[in-house]
Parts: structure tokens; sequence; C-alpha cells
């Protein structure tokens, strides 16, 4: 198990970036995430209608809920939905 967690220290030190994370009205850390840009959104019949900016986060560090803004290079997005939380990381949609 020893080799999954310094896997994991690798893959964020190596690809991750420094963000704020706020929870209104008053919580807030800094964080490192893993910002995946261009994902695609799928329509009903499985055609790309968009794409999307993704952040993934340890659950150690902060598990995202809806309204969570994410401060990256002084811009803030709010977080859109969860995608997903498999107990070790989540990841989230982000608007704008």
């Amino acid at each position: 198990m020893e080799v999954f967690s310094t896997a994991d220290t690798v893959v964020f030190d190596v690809l991750g970036v420094v963000a704020q994370v706020q929870r209104p009205p008053s919580y807030s850390a800094t964080i490192r995430l893993v910002v995946r840009d261009g994902v695609e959104r799928l329509g009903e019949f499985q055609q790309v209608v968009g794409r999307a900016r993704h952040v993934v986060a340890r659950n150690t560090d902060w598990a995202f809920r809806r309204g969570d803004v994410v401060t990256i290079d002084g811009r803030a997005y709010p977080v859109e939905a969860i995608v997903r939380d498999d107990g070790l990381v989540n990841e989230a949609v982000l608007h704008g």
C-alpha cells in the first residue's frame, strides 16, 4: 500500500497546482489540485456538446460541494457539479 501513497504524492506534486478553495460563508483552504482542461461534455447521442474544466483533489485535503469557489491563477470558478468520489480523490466540474 505504501507504493500507492507515494505514487499519489508524486502525481499531485508534479501535475498539481496550488489553488485557494472557499466554502461560503467563511471556510477556506489553500490546497494542491490537478486541473483537467478540455474535458468533453457529451450530449444525448454521445456527440460532444462542449468542454469543461475539471479539478481533482485528495479527500484528505478537500471534499468538493456545489457552491465551493476554486481560485486558480487569480480567477474564481464556482463548483458546478461533483463528477466522482472514489474515497481517495474527488473530481468536480468548474463553471466558467
